[in-house]
């Protein structure tokens, strides 16, 4: 999903993502439409637990009412986001697309999503986002207020500065390039992101409304986590707390053995009635994945209250196998002993520092330009490029280069081409003999590889004795030619300077020229 992906590129886009990434997409939909589920089912349970106090204070009605109105627009968002993805599953077919079909796909979400001519569903799915933010604004007026979900490249620390990047609007950002699969993991992860706004705001109703009563001999420690599934290489965030703590006690808390941080936290109860909360956070890995994907673990937290014995829980969590993806439209296709610019991305992972991309020295190297931005500059036909994340392996790319373009001649008179087969004005006093690239997508994505210059050639006139010549400039002037000369320019060495500073030669064969003075 990231990078500029111009038209021309997208069906070598689609063929430069091998089967086994996508494979991966599908892996972690079916994870995330899980949680979806579980997620529904479990705010179900909160709002009936608000629903179940038994106050009669305004406050509590208040939020009972609130509840009500955000479990509503919430399952009204996830079953349009659904509808959507069902949209990009079908594109312009008659049946939504199943199995290795809907895997392999990689055009229904510009389709749909980036149509110019039918832009509805496009806009219509921003608007959406845009709308169900703001009406749970509306109902919670909480002092800080959830963020937008319609995330453009400028609000990511990693893409901020990236002019390429922020010129993209949030559709574009989001769709252009991106194959189907991918597509529809990313709007089942925006199901979980509205699920994750609506749990968020029932526990704030909750603490109001009382809904969940738990006595004080039936204590059970607790953590608010941001996510509890994550991709290798995050960083776990959590508050750690007493479930129906009494503001009268001051506890200490531990994770795996070690005390952590307490901070008073505000829970919409008013500055006076603020819950003690551990702060738990520490980066995630896992050193094996089952066929999944997913690895499940867990640590140990411990709770000590005054006068009590110790409470002790087992929190568990799931962390999901990274998987890198080369969204660079430039990287469909690698030259050899070029460099080519290429965006590698993480689904759900926004902090890209940790990653790094290698490659053996016999078939080239990279340099690492800025986090997720990379430049590759392989010297085989084949190019394996190592992906690690923070020390750790997460994968090999596999890319099959080719040699740089032939250039083909072009004659130049000042600032005018010549036609070749019209013949060479007589008197003209000299010509240029300029290399021209034909293949768009190489002089479009190789800036710094693409300067062709004539170093060297052979003039003949009338068939005559070769004149060698040190440039592609002839001067014309000086052979006293007239109508009706010939002249044959061969042996044509043409060089370029290439990104790593060096100059290489390049393939001048089809850059001889037989033309008549007329």
């Amino acid at each position: 999903m990231i990078g500029m992906m111009y038209l021309v590129l997208t069906a070598l886009l689609a063929l430069n993502v091998s089967s086994a990434i996508l494979e991966k997409f599908a892996i972690v939909n079916t994870t995330l439409e899980d949680l979806v589920g579980e997620d529904l089912t479990k705010n179900e349970n909160k709002l009936t637990g608000i629903m179940g106090s038994t106050s009669k204070e305004a406050k509590v009605e208040a939020a009972k009412d609130k509840a009500k109105k955000v479990r509503e627009i919430t399952k009204t968002m996830v079953t349009y986001l659904g509808d959507v993805k069902k949209k990009i599953a079908t594109g312009s077919g008659q049946k939504a697309l199943e199995g290795e079909e809907l895997v392999q796909n990689t055009v229904n979400p510009e389709e749909v999503m980036l149509d110019s001519r039918k832009p509805e569903t496009g806009q219509n799915y921003e608007k959406k986002l845009k709308g169900y933010v703001k009406d749970l604004n509306d109902i919670m007026q909480l002092k800080v207020p959830f963020p937008k979900l319609n995330k453009k490249a400028e609000d990511f620390p990693e893409f901020k500065n990236d002019a390429h990047q922020t010129s993209k609007n949030f559709l574009e950002f989001s769709f252009e390039g991106t194959p189907t699969m991918a597509a529809v993991a990313l709007l089942s992860q925006m199901q979980t992101e509205v699920l994750e706004y609506e749990s968020a705001a029932l526990d704030s109703l909750n603490a109001i409304a009382e809904g969940v009563v738990t006595k004080f001999d039936q204590l059970v420690p607790m953590v608010q986590a941001e996510s509890n599934t994550l991709v290798a290489g995050q960083t776990y965030e959590g508050n750690l707390f007493v479930a129906g703590a009494s503001s009268g006690l001051v506890p200490t808390m531990f994770k795996d053995g070690r005390q952590i941080e307490i901070e008073d936290v505000d829970v919409g109860l008013g500055p006076t009635n603020k819950i003690k909360m551990g702060k738990v956070k520490f980066p995630v890995g896992a050193s094996s994945f089952n066929d999944k994907g997913i690895a499940e673990l867990s640590y140990k937290v411990k709770i000590n209250l005054p006068g009590k014995t110790p409470l002790e829980q087992t929190i568990k969590y799931k962390v999901l196998r990274p998987v890198a993806i080369f969204g660079s439209a430039a990287a469909a296709t690698l030259y050899r002993d070029c460099g080519t610019e290429v965006n590698v991305s993480i689904p759900g992972l926004q902090d890209l520092s940790g990653l790094d991309l290698a490659i053996p020295g016999e078939q080239g190297k990279s340099y690492k330009l800025a986090p997720g931005k990379f430049a590759l500059l392989p010297t085989r036909a084949l190019c394996n490029v190592n992906v690690n994340l923070n020390g750790q392996s997460i994968g090999v790319q596999k890319f099959e280069t080719q040699d740089v373009p032939m250039p083909i001649a072009k004659l130049m008179t000042g600032p005018n081409t010549i036609d070749i087969s019209k013949g060479i004005p007589a008197g003209t006093p000299s010509i240029r003999v300029e290399p021209e690239i034909i293949d768009l997508i190489f002089a479009k994505n190789n800036l710094k590889d693409n300067k062709y210059f004539v170093s060297n050639l052979i003039l003949q006139i009338n068939g005559g004795s070769p004149i060698t010549i040190r440039s592609g400039t002839v001067p014309l002037s000086q052979y006293n030619l007239k109508k009706g000369d010939n002249i044959t320019i061969s042996q044509v060495q043409v060089q370029r300077p290439a990104y790593d500073g060096s100059t290489k030669q390049v393939n001048g064969s089809k850059m001889n020229v037989n033309c008549r003075i007329n």
